[in-house]
Parts: structure tokens; sequence; C-alpha cells
């Protein structure tokens, strides 16, 4: 075989076998081993898993059972690895939280609601830095560079969103659409819980409810609600 065809072969397998399958339009990344997760999923039998009932710990196979305002239920604590999860983004594509692993980030991710106004004051500031945010009582200015590390890449934000623009109705695709239009940030994909499977997971009770996920897709922390955890564990300082 001589060296032009030897070089060709060479630039054909650089150049065409080894893209991925397919992209997204968001350009999110593509993750060729997310087959290789061991994907606990959403609707495992009660007793015992994360979202089922319990009146004690030991009630719980991760040993978390914790008071909510429907009951007791057994809640995700740090370590857990998060169920496989899909949502229309806002180009009409399903996206999958799985592919975002081992991509070597942090991955952010919000759960929200379209009527929430602290979500709305978030996306904002986000966006366009607008600094109305700062006004809530919850905010801190060590987050300030939490905006920077999400525009360039150091960590990754996902909005899953579960509700639309009116309270108590499930979020619509065009929901995700419009938002996109309100602010379009191009590093955060948002993704339409139109089932409730991470809501049902995750059991907010306050929006948005943020918590932080390794690059294995274990929780590095679990919050109800709120993003304080979360943003503080970004901005500590560095050792």
């Amino acid at each position: 075989m001589n060296n032009n065809l030897l070089i060709s072969l060479f630039i054909f397998n650089v150049v065409f076998c080894d893209e991925p399958k397919f992209t997204y339009k968001g350009g999110w990344p593509i993750n060729p081993i997310s087959n290789e997760i061991n994907d606990p999923g959403f609707n495992l039998p009660c007793p015992g898993n994360v979202g089922c009932e319990c009146i004690e710990d030991s009630d719980c196979i991760n040993n978390n059972c914790n008071a909510h305002p429907k009951g007791n239920f057994c809640n995700p604590k740090k370590g857990d690895l998060i169920p496989r999860f899909e949502g229309l983004d806002q180009f009409g594509q399903s996206v999958d939280l799985y592919d975002f692993a081992n991509q070597g980030k942090i991955i952010i991710l919000e759960l929200s609601a379209a009527w929430c106004s602290p979500c709305n004051d978030l996306a904002s500031w986000i966006a366009t830095n607008n600094l109305e945010i700062t006004n809530n009582r919850w905010w801190k200015d060590r987050y300030l560079p939490i905006r920077d590390m999400i525009n360039s890449g150091e960590v990754i934000l996902i909005n899953c969103m579960f509700e639309g623009f009116e309270k108590k109705t499930t979020v619509d695709p065009s929901d995700v659409q419009k938002w996109y239009e309100m602010y379009p940030d191009p590093n955060v994909p948002i993704l339409a819980d139109e089932y409730r499977f991470l809501h049902s997971w995750v059991m907010p009770t306050g929006l948005p409810t943020i918590f932080l996920i390794d690059e294995n897709m274990k929780l590095i922390n679990y919050s109800s609600r709120g993003l304080t955890e979360a943003f503080m564990y970004l901005t500590e300082p560095k050792k």
C-alpha cells in the first residue's frame, strides 16, 4: 500500500470515523460512553428508594429520611447517582442528561418554573448581567464570579423547567422556547421536565432549587430549595 493511500485512510478515520454520530443544535456535549453509567432509574419500587415514604433513616436505601410538607420521604443525598433524564430543549431536541457526564466539569442543576420570580432574576443575570438579582435577601456578592464560570464553560448550568408561566401548569416545550427568547443564553440548556421525573425525585420545596453534580453524575450536594449551598461551594477560596 503506497504512502498516499495510507495518508488518505488516516484522514478519513480522523475526520469521519471519530466524529460523534450526532450533534445537538445547542452545541451541548456528547458522551459516547453514557450507557456505561449504571442508571438507577426514576420508577423504582417502594419502600426504600428515593421518593418513597419513610419513618426513619433505616427505611431508606441511602439512609436519608427527611420531613417534607407532604410527609416524610427518602431524599437524595451527597454521593447518590442521579437517574438518567431526557427532556426537550429550547431547540426542540431531546437532550440526554448523561451526555454531560465525563466532561471534567461540575454541573449546576437548576429546577425552575417560568412563573418563579427568582428564577427569572437568575436567568436575566446570567444572560445579560442584570443585577436586579442582588436585591434578593438570599443574595451574596461572593456569587458574582459564578456567571463568568458558566459563560467561560468552566462549569455547566442546566435549567430543568417543570412548570410554565402559570402556577401549577405543567411546562410545555413552547414555554421553554419563550424562556429562551426572553433570556437567550447560548451556554445554558433549558430542558422541559414535562412528566415531572426530576421534580418527583428532587421534591423541591422552594424555587429555584439548585444543587451540584460531578462528572460521574453523582451529587456533590443536595437541596430541596434555594441555591445557597451550591453557590457557596462554587465560590469557596481555592486551597
